[in-house]
């Protein structure tokens, strides 16, 4: 709770009002609010304490960097990538570090975050070619693994981005998906912007639609929404019922479905947005973590 206090108060000082979708036109004053922001957002990372019985080490692949958790456990033959959220704005391995060491722990398999570029100096495509990039370097450099994607709120919609890259490349699809209250659909229409806004303490529409201009300034392609899918991998979307992201899960799954029957969708009861973020320790994060854990090894 008090980790949730903390994000209200800081976005109740932060409000964006431009529309730009490039750095080099967005006010001095916006960059500096956004600077801080980041600061703020890398300061939760310290709400709880890592597990320190796992590893984690850097590695630079595709250019890109990124940090592995339990990279000794390779021989496993299994590589889950996770892709952090943020508004495409924020975050950092500060920040995931010790959700993600508590998270490994529990998988038990080896973890690679992305460490991707932020919007708004890097704006669309720049980090969904980072994020393909890094796929493509695992397919290549380990050879029959099984590669899943993990993603929490604007990662989760990098994941869905990336299963349209992999297939218009040729390339072997991740074996399965398991989004945490993903954002999906950047237009920020859907009817739990409204219905969900009064137990939503942490998101509001407007905020979300700021982020979704700086970063995509508008472009169609650019949102995970729109793409048409004849192939999609297992899907598991877990999403809480107090946020205003609610429709984003419950919307994509039902267009999945029909695509990939092995989807699934799951409800945490009185929950916000990615609530392992806040509170690691919770029955609701216990429960979701073991969820993920079985689904990914059955896909």
């Amino acid at each position: 709770m008090k980790n949730t206090f903390k994000i209200v108060l800081m976005l109740m000082l932060f409000q964006l009002t431009t529309t730009s979708s490039n750095a080099q036109t967005i006010a001095d004053s916006t960059m500096q609010k956004i600077k801080r922001f980041r600061g703020f957002y890398e300061s939760l990372g310290k709400t709880y304490p890592p597990d320190n019985s796992v590893s984690v080490s850097e590695e630079t692949l595709a250019g890109v960097k990124t940090f592995w958790f339990n990279k000794n456990l390779l021989p496993q033959k299994q590589i889950i990538m996770y892709l952090h959220g943020g508004l495409y704005t924020y975050g950092s391995i500060n920040a995931y570090r010790a959700m993600l060491t508590h998270v490994a722990a529990t998988l038990n398999a080896p973890v690679l975050y992305i460490e991707y570029s932020l919007s708004p100096e890097h704006p669309y495509p720049t980090a969904n070619n980072e994020v393909f990039g890094v796929y493509k370097e695992l397919v290549k450099k380990y050879p029959g693994y099984k590669v899943s994607v993990m993603g929490d709120s604007a990662g989760g919609g990098m994941a869905i981005y990336l299963v349209n890259d992999a297939q218009k490349a040729h390339l072997p699809l991740p074996s399965s998906l398991a989004l945490l209250s993903p954002w999906i659909d950047l237009k920020c229409n859907n009817k739990s912007y409204t219905t969900k806004q009064a137990v939503d303490p942490i998101l509001k529409k407007d905020f979300l639609y700021s982020h979704a201009q700086m970063y995509a300034g508008g472009k169609k392609e650019a949102d995970p929404s729109e793409i048409k899918f004849k192939k999609f991998p297992p899907v598991f979307l877990l999403v809480g019922t107090d946020e205003v992201l609610n429709d984003d899960a419950k919307n994509f799954y039902s267009y999945i479905k029909p695509v990939q029957n092995q989807s699934e969708i799951k409800e945490f009861e009185g929950q916000k947005h990615v609530w392992l973020f806040s509170h690691i320790d919770s029955e609701a994060s216990v429960e979701a973590i073991r969820n993920i854990k079985d689904f990914l090894a059955t896909h």
